[in-house]
């Protein structure tokens, strides 16, 4: 059978390094020349070493043998560069752990810095809001400075002025004048004369009732066309729940109005308070205080000489409290009066 012819196949062993001599083996097929057809038999049965011929047998033999060790050394290769790879991802995956661990330590130190920002801005916050009670209470100070340079002060240092307009004293009121902002029930009295009497109507600009508190008759008591009067009457008070801690600066408070019966005649009652104390309570205080002058007796009001003029009463400083009590001490023929308190 002729089919198959090697030409001048040449292995260089000790270039591979797989061969125990180094040397090169020629593989001739005989003398046989290089595309001639030969004769399988003829080739087979040629002696190893004669005429320098392997069988095919033997070079099949050693080319599986050298496939083999080319294919381990490729492999071994191919292990060694796979190693490689994997111990550069693991290198990799630690340097994006350490990476991760300073980034959520930047995080960290960025939520503690917004927290101390947080603090500082609300201590800051709370600064500003102290220099404004500073300011107002400056401001306060220098109002009632200015307060005592055109008014006569009285001995107990409380500023009296009388030159309050309507419109001012309807701003600057507590809402005393404002059913709607201070319910009847929120102004308690110790006594009335009449039930149009009580001391819901002791409003200052009052339109209800007979538009003045009045208060029940004393032990001497008398009335005429022109006029009613009393004497002796004592311990008598009128209170206003604000309903939580106000800052209250003055008083202003007035008589009872005249009393209309026809176009042409008045009943000219003639009743006002002429002095009068204070005192107030704190929203979350049992103690009731009294209003002290400087030597720390018991500060006399100076209250009204008609029936119609509103005076007005400015503290030397603000009082904060939720209740205010107004208690008369002399009056012009009964105890009747209208009043509110100031906020500015």
């Amino acid at each position: 059978m002729k089919s198959l012819v090697f030409c001048c196949v040449i292995v260089n062993c000790f270039v591979l390094g797989l061969c125990d001599v180094p040397q090169c083996f020629k593989l001739k097929f005989g003398e046989i020349a290089c595309n001639q057809d030969v004769d399988v038999n003829t080739v087979i049965k040629t002696v190893p070493g004669q005429n320098g011929c392997l069988s095919l047998a033997k070079g099949l033999e050693l080319f599986e043998k050298v496939g083999k060790m080319i294919g381990n050394k490729f492999e071994q290769l191919y292990n060694e560069e796979k190693q490689k790879v994997a111990d550069g991802n693991m290198i990799g995956r630690k340097f994006e752990k350490l990476y991760n661990e300073e980034k959520q330590k930047v995080a960290d130190g960025n939520m503690i810095g917004r927290k101390f920002e947080k603090l500082y801005n609300e201590e800051k916050q709370k600064v500003a809001i102290l220099n404004n009670q500073i300011s107002d209470v400056t401001k306060e100070m220098n109002t009632c400075n200015d307060f005592r340079k055109i008014t006569t002060m009285r001995e107990s240092s409380v500023v009296v002025q009388k030159d309050y307009s309507t419109p001012q004293l309807k701003k600057c009121g507590v809402g005393m004048q404002d059913i709607n902002k201070i319910k009847d029930n929120q102004i308690t009295g110790s006594s009335m004369f009449r039930e149009d009497h009580g001391p819901q109507y002791g409003r200052l600009f009052e339109t209800r009732g007979i538009k003045a508190w009045s208060t029940q008759p004393g032990p001497g008591y008398r009335a005429t066309i022109d006029k009613w009067s009393t004497f002796g009457l004592k311990n008598q008070w009128i209170t206003v729940d604000l309903k939580k801690d106000t800052k209250i600066i003055g008083v202003v408070t007035a008589g009872r109005p005249p009393l209309l019966l026809s176009p042409t005649y008045r009943l000219y009652h003639k009743q006002w308070v002429k002095t009068f104390s204070m005192e107030y309570k704190t929203d979350k205080s049992n103690k009731l205080n009294s209003f002290l002058d400087p030597t720390g007796k018991v500060e006399v009001f100076q209250g009204n000489t008609d029936m119609t003029t509103p005076v007005v009463n400015i503290f030397r400083f603000p009082i904060t409290a939720r209740w205010f009590t107004i208690r008369p001490i002399d009056y012009n023929n009964w105890i009747s009066m209208q009043f509110d308190l100031l906020v500015c």
